[in-house]
């Protein structure tokens, strides 16, 4: 079972606070008005959420903490990442559905095209593809998946200008990197455990 307090470190890594740039689509609602992101959250995928196209300020008024639980349940719960379980999967997966959209899609298309599977490419995680996703060998779907993230952005009319940063963004996603991370967080929850177990129940 996977967590998302363990992939929101990791995320929070390479999402910043508000930007505003003109070549990314991202910062434009629906109105075709530049009004920018805030920790990753773009104005399109906002303007579904707040149902109105959103504005600098309200983009600006969004809080890092509000930020995380609009990626908890459009992204993680929504694909059931919990219920994968492999984190660096979870974490991988679900990372580039956030970042391009398409993650299950991906994870889909590479499970049947090297894992042997025979799944829709409809981009929902139902049980068949939690099934596949629970068979796989970590390792080396997490390597192939980060290759064809890695081709998707090449793709991209706009790689030229941010290629950099979303290959950067691809090297916290490997199994190495993730770690220490998992470790970490681990380290972290039992903490807190302890702490609440020696002043609350004892």
């Amino acid at each position: 079972m996977s967590i998302f307090r363990s992939y929101l470190p990791l995320l929070q890594q390479v999402e910043g606070g508000f930007q505003i740039n003109p070549k990314d689509d991202g910062n434009y609602n629906s109105l075709d008005q530049l009004v920018g992101t805030m920790y990753g959250i773009s104005a399109r995928f906002y303007e579904g959420v707040i149902g109105r196209p959103p504005s600098i300020g309200d983009m600006k008024a969004i809080t890092k903490s509000q930020a995380a639980e609009l990626y908890r349940v459009y992204f993680w719960n929504k694909q059931m990442a919990s219920e994968i379980n492999s984190q660096a999967i979870a974490n991988t997966v679900i990372d580039h559905q956030v970042n391009a959209g398409n993650g299950i899609q991906v994870a889909q298309e590479l499970l049947n095209s090297r894992f042997g599977f025979s799944l829709a490419t409809d981009n929902q995680n139902g049980k068949n593809t939690l099934y596949a996703l629970n068979s796989v060998d970590v390792g080396k779907f997490v390597t192939l998946f980060n290759e064809k993230r890695k081709a998707h952005y090449n793709t991209r009319s706009n790689s030229n200008e941010f290629a950099a940063g979303w290959i950067d963004r691809l090297s916290k996603f490997t199994v190495e990197y993730q770690k220490p991370i998992s470790m970490a967080t681990i380290g972290a929850i039992a903490t807190v455990g302890f702490l609440f177990y020696k002043f609350y129940l004892k």
